[in-house]
């Protein structure tokens, strides 16, 4: 039975081979490093003593003796970013970069890479280019004899994964294999053109015939005995699954299987046994085939390790594991494979170094499972970094570092059987200790209710649970007095629906939509109201369905944040008349400024066009007229550009300082009815103050705008002397207030939104300050003077009134009258 349980983790070591396989800055086909010779001949060697200055090219492959030369070291690379270049656009070009690496890999790209290898023939003719990675959707070949002349002249063979699996290949095998025949003597030009939805690596070799058929058998050897074991491993575990009826040997043999298919994928001996004429499958067999094993993975290695009785952490980050691979699995039509292949990387890679932290932790607890696993972990990480340093040229190729991934999966299927031995015995062991351990927690789960309960009546949060009717069968005291009741006999005995407390019955409408739809809601706010007080309040409200056995009821939670709401709708409102001001202030702009400028414009143009055909005289006549209207215009946008600074309100252009308010107010006064004594004004002030500090110039701009601005909107009773005018102050309170109004024809409500916006005018043609006059005046108002304005109801005419703040200094004591 041991040996049968270890069987189970082969499929998951296999998976982390796949992390390291399919990186995007690794390879794992093995490749053999070739002899690195001169071209024998003296024209080609002086060609390349002519080369490119700024970078020496690789030495040319002489292919004088069998063997299996990597084509790394010996090629240049050239990028075609626009997929467009051919095979004669390349060889023209002076781009080339030198390759300094054996095993070429670009990672992902959209581009297209030629690589160029010069080769010299040897005594050989038969030579085989052997390209160790399957995933290459299009590879072009192209052997030229040197000197180049055009690509017509060369062999030429396209390839891939993208095409069908009998075209373009001279060996049976999942690897791409071409021959080339080569003519002994011969200076050759090998042009390969590599484009892939996947990572552009580029594992090329150049092998003779007699080593290329003793590298395929071994080859041959490995794949069938390793396929077999895995066929072996999985027939064999599911037998047991139906014997014994255990999930965990269901949970192997699907690993066991399903990494076997993702293996002959990624190798391409899928695509050569199942699907040889359907190229189209292998854009999305390879990220199916690993996140179907991923899930299963993610599902047998808790088993292994027992993490949800171990470390429940560990358990529900490999349940998350799961979670990410079937989301994955499911979006895997809606994502591109250049993007889903990085992230099932990632993922592997993670569940990598999760499963090892994890085995290391167990084993410092002293877990012996937990020891054998780490071992058997630590063998299989070994065995791969043989392998990829293998197929990096870091240290050489011979059988232990060719299979030395395989060596390091058999090692850990050992230490893990020995590791499922023990675990057994340790099974045995703990169940003796399960029993108690379940009346402790049946204890501490009744003292964990008594805590709830305890948090549950002294929350500050209002709490309650509904009944399926929607009548209150509990709630705690925070969610009675939110709704005003300060007894919990009262709050019975009125038995309130929840329904009830709603103001609007769209928003109960709504709630209940949703929670029939999801069965909880989150953060609704509405709008309740108190039974006891009738006050609106605005409650965030969290339901839950529960369900106990046949009977469903509602668990939720409410705060009262009604101030929260308050403040938010200020900041909404006070946001929209900025953003409104603001393009009412740029469209006033642009037409006050349109006229002037057409009108300088005009005379430039008339000045430029007529000026030709002028005798003296009208040229200077006409000079003169054109000055004036360009003069005018000048003036008009001087008058503009003063108004708008006027307009806006800086604090130390104003002074501040200590006014007798009776005496300026009638000083004012009279400077108004001097200039206006048609006006029927009268001031009065209300107050006990007699200093009040202001700003005096800036108060006195805003009773002369607002009092010009009554002149000119009531220009008929002005005329028949009939226009009056009242100004008072009077201290209500905390606060200073001026109240202005006259008897003309007033504003509506909508006017009153807009009045104050900047250029806003019913009478552009006239109005003195151009619509900026009542805009100044808002701002000295609220920005300066720290006034809020209110509109009156039920006044004639003109009325406004605006409250001041006054200093604790300047409220008069009532008491000494």
């Amino acid at each position: 039975m041991a040996s049968a349980n270890a069987l189970r983790v082969l499929s998951l070591l296999a998976l982390l081979c796949l992390s390291f396989f399919t990186s995007a800055e690794q390879t794992v086909p093995a490749t053999a490093t070739g002899t690195t010779t001169q071209l024998p001949t003296p024209e080609l060697q002086t060609q390349e003593l002519q080369a490119h200055d700024a970078q020496p090219l690789p030495p040319v492959l002489s292919l004088s003796a069998p063997g299996d030369y990597s084509i790394g070291l010996f090629s240049q690379w050239l990028e075609d970013r626009t997929l467009t270049l051919t095979a004669d656009d390349v060889m023209a070009h002076d781009d080339w970069t030198s390759s300094d690496s054996p095993s070429l890999n670009f990672g992902y790209s959209r581009s297209a890479y030629w690589l160029k290898t010069r080769i010299h023939a040897g005594k050989l003719h038969d030579w085989a280019l052997w390209i160790r990675y399957s995933l290459l959707d299009y590879v072009e070949f192209y052997l030229c004899p040197e000197p180049f002349s055009q690509a017509d002249q060369c062999q030429t063979r396209l390839a891939g994964d993208e095409v069908p699996y009998n075209l373009g290949r001279d060996v049976n095998h999942p690897n791409l294999i071409i021959r080339f025949p080569m003519a002994e003597g011969q200076n050759y030009v090998l042009l390969m053109r590599v484009q892939t939805k996947g990572t552009h690596q580029i594992p090329a070799s150049l092998v003779d015939s007699k080593t290329l058929q003793q590298e395929l058998d071994t080859n041959s050897i490995v794949r069938g005995g390793y396929y077999a074991t895995m066929v072996v491993m999985g027939l064999y575990n599911l037998f047991i699954f139906f014997l014994t009826r255990e999930r965990s040997y269901l949970y192997y043999t699907a690993v066991t299987l399903t990494f076997l298919m993702f293996h002959m994928t990624y190798e391409g001996s899928a695509f050569q046994f199942f699907w040889p004429d359907h190229p189209s499958i292998n854009h999305f067999a390879l990220p199916l085939m690993f996140l179907v094993n991923s899930i299963f993975v993610s599902l047998f290695v808790p088993n292994f390790l027992q993490l949800k009785e171990n470390s429940h952490g560990a358990y529900r980050l490999f349940r998350v594991f799961t979670a990410l691979s079937c989301m994955l699995l499911v979006m895997l039509p809606l994502l591109k494979y250049q993007v889903i292949l990085p992230i099932t990387n990632m993922l592997s890679s993670v569940m990598l170094i999760a499963a090892l932290i994890i085995g290391i932790r167990f084993w410092l607890q002293g877990q012996a499972a937990a020891r054998f696993f780490t071992i058997a972990w630590a063998a299989l990480i070994a065995g791969l970094i043989l392998a990829n340093a293998r197929s990096l040229g870091l240290i050489p190729t011979n059988n232990f570092t060719l299979y030395a991934y395989q060596i390091g999966s058999f090692m850990e299927v050992i230490l893990l059987s020995m590791a499922l031995g023990e675990r057994i015995m340790r099974m045995q062991k703990e169940q003796l200790e399960t029993r108690k351990a379940m009346l402790k927690s049946q204890e501490e789960a009744i003292q964990y209710l008594r805590d709830y309960e305890d948090l549950y009546q002294n929350s500050l949060t209002g709490k309650f649970q509904l009944d399926e009717d929607g009548f209150f069968m509990k709630s705690n005291p925070a969610w009675r007095a939110m709704l005003g009741y300060g007894e919990q006999s009262r709050f019975i005995s009125d038995n309130p629906t929840f329904n009830s407390l709603f103001a609007l019955a769209s928003e109960r409408r709504a709630l209940w939509r949703r929670l029939k739809d999801n069965g909880r809601v989150q953060g609704y706010v509405a709008q309740l109201v108190q039974p006891v007080t009738g006050e609106r309040i605005m409650v965030s409200l969290t339901v839950r369905r529960t369900s106990h056995g046949d009977r469903i009821s509602w668990v939720g939670s409410g705060q009262n944040v009604t101030e929260e709401y308050q403040r938010e709708q200020a900041l909404i409102h006070l946001q929209k008349e900025k953003t409104q001001a603001l393009r009412q202030l740029v469209m006033g702009i642009a037409h006050e400024m349109n006229t002037p400028l057409g009108n300088i414009r005009l005379a430039e143009s008339f000045l430029n066009d007529e000026s030709r055909e002028w005798s003296e005289e009208e040229l200077h006549k006409n000079l003169q007229e054109g000055l004036s209207h360009v003069h005018e215009g000048i003036e008009r946008l001087n008058s503009l550009n003063q108004l708008m600074k006027n307009a806006v309100v800086q604090e130390n252009q104003y002074a501040e300082e200590e006014v007798a308010i009776r005496q300026w107010l009638t000083n004012w006064a009279c400077d108004m009815r001097t200039q206006h004594p048609q006006v029927n004004l009268t001031t009065e002030i209300h107050s006990y103050i007699t200093e009040w500090q202001t700003y005096p110039d800036a108060l006195q701009i805003v009773l002369t705008q607002l009092f010009d601005n009554s002149c000119t909107h009531n220009a008929d009773l002005l005329g028949k002397q009939q226009l009056a005018i009242a100004v008072q102050f009077r201290e209500r309170g905390e606060y200073f207030e001026l109240h202005y109004n006259d008897n003309g024809k007033g504003i509506n409500a909508e006017q009153r939104d807009v009045i104050f916006m900047p250029f806003y005018t019913t009478q552009r043609t006239s109005a003195r300050s151009k619509g900026l006059g009542l805009y100044q005046t808002y701002n000295l108002l609220t920005d300066l003077l720290h006034g809020q304005i209110e509109w009156p109801d039920g006044e004639e005419g003109f009325a406004l009134i605006v409250r001041f703040p006054l200093p604790a200094d300047d409220k008069s004591d009532t008491n000494c009258a």
